[in-house]
């Protein structure tokens, strides 16, 4: 299925339509003569090959190498500046000094080519890889794989209580930090990494790279430098394609846009058509040969765009050259023979004959390579590609094109941002082959010419945390660490460190970590187990102080009350808050309301009308009880009782102290002796008054006691700022008790233990399936299928219309044990999967031995999609095999499973 259309502008969607905006149609338009500016004459003169000289490193790359060996540093340069020899260095420098090392990009294609490849430099006995799709030589020196994979290796090294077996850890393309979709596993793999582990963050040019060292230093407590680099390995030239084929530059030589561009911009907006016309692909690939501008990649927003474009380019007449031909011919048809169902793919011809290609997640993992080898190789006029080609695939070319300035984002078509068009233009100019590169605006429809041309000078977006809380993050921090530990750890996220800057600037103050490692040093031999407990404890213990205070307060308090309530007897005379003498006539209420009904001493407010004054006192405002006890009539009227309080009024009362009346308030005493009882408990179960350093722990003026003061102040300030992340571990915990997977103190159940080893999007739905035995045990296709529901998380046209009844009895069945879960997850206020059948009746078709292309009709997808459905689930379906501790018989049937989905088509493209 094509992606969502565009809605109207200023609009959203609350569902994305089913249909695509497509690339226009081929229209007539002005006249198209390619040709180049004059003014780009000595511009376009500087193409070419650079002369051939010995490889010397830049100074950014050499400075991160030695600082390397030192501390953690982070490197911030654009895309193609040579991050890649900085990874080599440190690797070489840690595989001779006898450590192993651990590279990590985002992706399993990158993670693939630099498997290859640095078996080439240090050896393949040296190297291995653990993907999810691949396994091999886990012992060796060095390991490459997915952050996803390291994420998970961290989680098994805390609940074995081991530490990563590693001295060095690159993580690549590291500005996915702030990807929303995957920037929480970086952020989870800083976090646990240990200190000791030398760490690597090679990242394009972001914003804020200094803010992202500070935070390590604030994580790690380790120090970490900045290596900035700015500089492009290739100068980058931004042009603009007219529509009457004239090459023109973008930008004025002191900024702005060229005036021949912002004439043509002008005329335009006039008739209400702003450049709207988009020459045909045809015609800008001629345009390029023409100004000796190809290899290009040209970025367009969908998949059904790259693949319009190349019938596009059928017209177009383009010079290949008869070595490069044949080159092509022997790459091409040596690739198709070890992947022989590519030899049907529709876009070969084009591919033989105008070495152009489409490039995008639709196609076959196998297919892609297969383009981006070409393309390495310089075999390619042109790739049309989505922009997956700007995120890591090493994929350059002399040219980018950008034809359009916004971008769907899964919701709603958004501009481009700074960085989204840096990566982009990153893969102009090919570092040893161009001497210069360029980036050519295309009008359009869709095309904002000065916003593109604004963004080209502009300094790229900074990275902000993407930390969330889901369930198999709780489940497995949950395997080594305490709740109370949780939260410590979620004071370290990227988020917390950012709004702590936010609120005080740049974080000069000691960190946390700092402080609980000097306080680490002045509790040697102390009864805490560590600094953090330290804290913990002394705050507690400060809290139980101040309870068991209150606690005896609140005792002495009863006491009093039950004393005065039993002083305050018919006549007695007494004293309220306002200093204002009266005689008790009865007492009323009880608890809170109780209180005297009372009359009035004071001369001038006795009487009423010829009556005593009576006020209501609660029991609150008795200030004070006097001995005197007047004997007040009970008949007689109100001017009988003003006179005997007339005649006994005392001249000089004299002060009561209160008896105590044990009948009163007997069970709010109980109560609180109970709760003291308690609390006594809890203070002498905290071993302080034997440790030694007791006495140092609570004198004010010790130095220890300003560090524990220190510590606990930012430590506070952390857990302020991470409240919000807390409070949903805390509601995903709650979540866990209620449906026993966790206790109540937050530890997990033997059903939790398992439920752990589910690293996938759905852990507990998936458990609770297992649980109910609603999963498959001896059935491996129905397992697959099953799983493939909390796989694709999109619904789409298919033609899964009529399902076999195996397939639908498996359903029901699932559907039925999970509803009650999946009500609760709702009322929780939980996400819950959509669970498509379409998704179910692919990979059960697909397991019984459907061929490819039919499963792809079915599916209601393209080949790339079915690939990646496919390899998901059996990632998936390899964590269920994890379980042949607690579930063999359905693990054993798992792996059956894994072995019925990979297979031509989907296999590993090596």
């Amino acid at each position: 299925m094509t992606p969502p259309g565009r809605p109207p502008r200023g609009r959203k969607q609350d569902k994305p339509p089913l249909q695509r905006r497509r690339q226009p149609k081929e229209e007539s338009g002005p006249r198209f003569n390619p040709r180049v500016s004059r003014r780009l004459l000595p511009v376009l003169s500087a193409i070419g090959v650079p002369e051939a000289a010995p490889f010397v490193p830049d100074p950014f790359q050499v400075q991160a190498v030695e600082t390397l060996a030192q501390q953690d540093v982070v490197v911030s340069a654009p895309t193609g500046s040579g991050k890649t020899w900085i990874a080599e260095q440190a690797i070489a420098r840690a595989l001779a000094s006898g450590k192993r090392a651990w590279y990590a990009s985002p992706l399993k294609a990158l993670s693939n080519s630099k498997y290859a490849e640095f078996g080439q430099i240090f050896g393949q006995e040296r190297v291995g890889i653990l993907t999810g799709d691949r396994k091999e030589n886990l012992q060796a020196d060095l390991l490459v794989g997915t952050t996803e994979i390291l994420r998970n290796q961290l989680y098994d090294a805390m609940y074995r209580g081991e530490d990563l077996d590693a001295g060095l850890v690159v993580l690549d393309e590291a500005h996915f930090l702030g990807d929303p979709e995957r920037g929480v596993v970086w952020e989870e793999v800083i976090i646990y990494l240990p200190p000791r582990v030398r760490l690597l963050l090679l990242s394009a040019t972001v914003e804020n790279a200094d803010q992202i060292a500070r935070w390590l230093h604030f994580v790690r407590d380790e120090p970490c430098a900045t290596i900035h680099s700015d500089q492009r390995p290739v100068p980058l030239y931004p042009l603009f394609l007219a529509g009457d084929g004239e090459i023109l530059p973008l930008k004025a030589s002191r900024g702005g846009l060229y005036p021949r561009v912002a004439h043509l911009l002008e005329q335009d907006s006039r008739v209400r058509r702003p450049l709207a016309h988009q020459p045909p692909f045809g015609q800008i690939l001629m345009a390029l040969e023409e100004a000796d501008l190809l290899p290009a990649i040209f970025f367009l927003k969908s998949r059904a765009d790259c693949d319009a474009a190349l019938v596009y380019t059928a017209s177009a007449r383009l010079t290949v050259q008869p070595r490069q031909r044949r080159q092509l011919t022997a790459l091409l048809d040596d690739f198709l023979a070890r992947y022989p169902f590519l030899q049907s793919h529709p876009q070969l011809t084009a591919l033989r004959t105008l070495h152009v290609a489409a490039h995008h997640a639709g196609h076959l993992p196998h297919w892609k390579l297969l383009v981006e080898r070409l393309m390495q190789h310089g075999l390619l006029k042109a790739i049309f590609s989505t922009s997956t080609v700007a995120a890591g695939v090493n994929f350059p070319a002399r040219t980018v094109v950008i034809t359009q300035s916004d971008r769907f984002n899964g919701r709603d078509f958004v501009d481009l941002t700074a960085t989204d068009l840096l990566q982009m233009t990153g893969r102009a100019g090919r570092r040893g082959m161009d001497k210069i590169g360029f980036a050519l605006v295309v009008p359009g429809p869709y095309q904002n010419v000065p916003l593109v041309a604004s963004l080209l000078g502009s300094s790229p977006d900074p990275i902000e945390s993407q930390l969330s809380i889901n369930f198999s993050m709780v489940l497995n921090l949950l395997l080594s660490q305490r709740p109370a530990e949780v939260k410590q750890l979620l004071g370290y996220s990227l988020a917390t460190f950012q709004r702590l800057e936010r609120a005080d600037g740049k974080h000069t103050q000691a960190g946390p970590q700092q402080l609980l490692k000097a306080l680490a040093l002045e509790l040697a031999g102390s009864a805490c187990p560590g600094p953090e407990e330290a804290v913990i404890r002394r705050k507690r213990r400060r809290q139980l102080e101040n309870l068991r205070r209150r606690l005896q307060q609140e005792m002495q308090a009863i006491s009093e009350r039950r004393g005065l309530w039993a002083a305050l007897v018919r006549g007695r005379v007494f004293m309220d808050m306002f200093g204002s003498p009266a005689a008790v006539l009865r007492r009323e209420g009880e608890g809170e309301q109780a209180g005297v009904l009372a009359v009035s001493l004071i001369p001038d407010r006795r009487l009423q009308k010829g009556r005593p004054r009576l006020d209501f006192v609660p029991l609150d405002e008795v200030a004070g009880v006097f001995q005197e006890v007047l004997d007040l009539p009970h008949a007689g009227g109100g001017r009988v009782l003003a006179q005997a309080v007339l005649d006994q009024l005392p001249e000089k009362p004299r002060p009561l102290a209160a008896p105590e009346l044990d009948s009163l308030g007997k069970d709010e005493r109980q109560e609180a002796e109970a709760r003291l009882v308690s609390v006594e408990e809890e203070l002498s179960g905290l071993a302080c008054l034997q440790c030694p350093l007791y006495e140092a722990c609570q004198d004010p003026k010790a130095a220890l006691q300003d560090l524990l003061n220190q510590a606990e102040a930012a430590l506070s300030r952390v857990q302020e700022e991470s409240h919000a992340f807390w409070y949903d571990f805390v509601r995903h915990l709650e979540f866990l008790r209620a449906e026993g997977f966790a206790d109540p103190q937050g530890r997990l159940t033997p059903d939790g233990r398992w439920a752990s080893n589910l690293r996938l999007d759905q852990p507990i739905l998936i458990a609770e399936a297992i649980r109910q035995e609603a999963m498959p045990q001896d059935d491996p296709v129905l397992l697959a299928a099953m799983l493939a529901l909390f796989v694709d998380d999109r619904e789409r046209e298919s033609e899964s219309r009529y399902l076999s009844q195996r397939l639908s009895d498996g359903f029901v069945r699932l559907r039925r044990s999970l509803d009650p879960m999946l009500e609760r997850l709702r009322q929780w206020g939980f996400e819950t999967p959509i669970m498509p059948m379409p998704a179910a009746s692919a990979i059960f078709a697909w397991g019984l031995g459907s061929e490819f292309g039919d499963v792809v009709v079915l599916y209601g997808g393209g080949e790339g999609d079915l690939a990646n459905l496919i390899y998901r689930t059996a990632d998936n379906l390899r964590q269920v095999a994890s379980l042949h501790d607690t579930h063999p018989k359905l693990a054993a049937c798992a792996r059956e499973a894994v072995d019925l989905m990979l297979r031509p088509p989907v296999v590993v493209p090596t």
